[in-house]
């Protein structure tokens, strides 16, 4: 994963060896100002700060108290993690499939415009969907059904007509549902050996072996 890459390199700039508890703090800090941020509680680039601020401290480092250092070394961050940016070896088979059979398809990400898009974009898949709504050109995050609701008038369907498929239990999959969409979990890190394609032709696919979607 990107991320993971570009955490061992910034802690090895602090003169500390990357480990499993590092990566599961970036993870967790992540989480945790992500939420406030979706809350509103703070600001997109004050979340950022406020994660730097915590792991640093984690590892008995000194923040800078300077702001723009701060973003400083968040932007050397995001620089090592771009250039690591890859689909899963999946993605784009998937999409291709789909589109092929003339389904619609459409992103929704809690995150930044620019950094979603470009993410997208660097790794081919933005081209392949239809629609990108992110939770700040939205103004609703998920698991808000404003957000999914938006979601499928933009792609012209009702929330029945449409799958959700995300990594989160909460934000995507409650949150599809309560929208009035079906949903299904995928999880990367999972042994159970279901991959993406193999996860969706199971909901297309009914107990009678019929496919409902095609």
């Amino acid at each position: 994963m990107s991320c993971l890459k570009a955490v061992d390199a910034l802690v090895r700039t602090f003169g500390v060896e990357p480990s499993a508890r590092v990566r599961q703090l970036r993870f967790e800090t992540e989480d945790a100002e992500f939420e406030r941020w979706r809350l509103g509680e703070v600001t997109f680039q004050e979340q950022r700060r406020r994660r730097l601020r915590t792991v640093m401290r984690a590892l008995g480092l000194s923040p800078p108290k300077n702001e723009n250092e701060l973003d400083s070394l968040f932007a050397q961050y995001l620089a090592t993690a771009r250039s690591a940016w890859q689909p899963f070896p999946d993605s784009a088979e998937v999409l291709i499939d789909l589109r092929r059979r003339d389904f619609t398809l459409g992103v929704l990400t809690n995150g930044s415009e620019a950094q979603q898009v470009d993410q997208l974009k660097a790794t081919g898949l933005y081209d392949l969907v239809n629609v990108v709504c992110t939770s700040e050109a939205l103004g609703a995050q998920k698991p808000d059904p404003l957000a999914f609701r938006t979601l499928t008038e933009r792609l012209g369907v009702l929330p029945t007509e449409r799958l959700f498929v995300g990594d989160h239990p909460e934000h995507d999959i409650a949150g599809a549902r309560t929208a009035g969409m079906e949903a299904v979990l995928i999880d990367r890190l999972a042994d159970d050996g279901a991959g993406l394609a193999a996860k969706i032709e199971a909901v297309f696919t009914g107990r009678d072996g019929k496919k409902f979607a095609d």
